[in-house]
């Protein structure tokens, strides 16, 4: 298995900035790399989680899985954006 290559991301802090994260990951014992890395993979892995999923209220729920198992019939902007679809292949 190849090793893992180490990428870098560059940052410019402000003092304050830079004062905070260094306090917050000595708080945590943790480097400040580590601090960075850790915090930001835990917000990236939740705005992520945030996009991916779809929170419905009970009425739009029910709406979504009507309009599943009635679709409607399609209508001929359908049909012509199908067929050009098809014919791009």
């Amino acid at each position: 298995m190849p090793a893992l290559k180490k990428q870098r991301i560059d940052l410019r802090l402000n003092e304050y900035d830079k004062n905070l994260i260094e306090e917050a990951a000595a708080m945590t014992n943790q480097s400040v790399s580590q601090f960075m890395v850790s915090t930001a993979s835990e917000r990236a892995a939740e705005v992520i989680e945030q996009h991916r999923r779809m929170v419905l209220n009970e009425e739009s729920w029910n709406r979504v899985m009507d309009a599943i198992s009635n679709p409607a019939e399609p209508n001929e902007r359908l049909k012509r954006a199908a067929k050009r679809l098809q014919d791009m292949e």
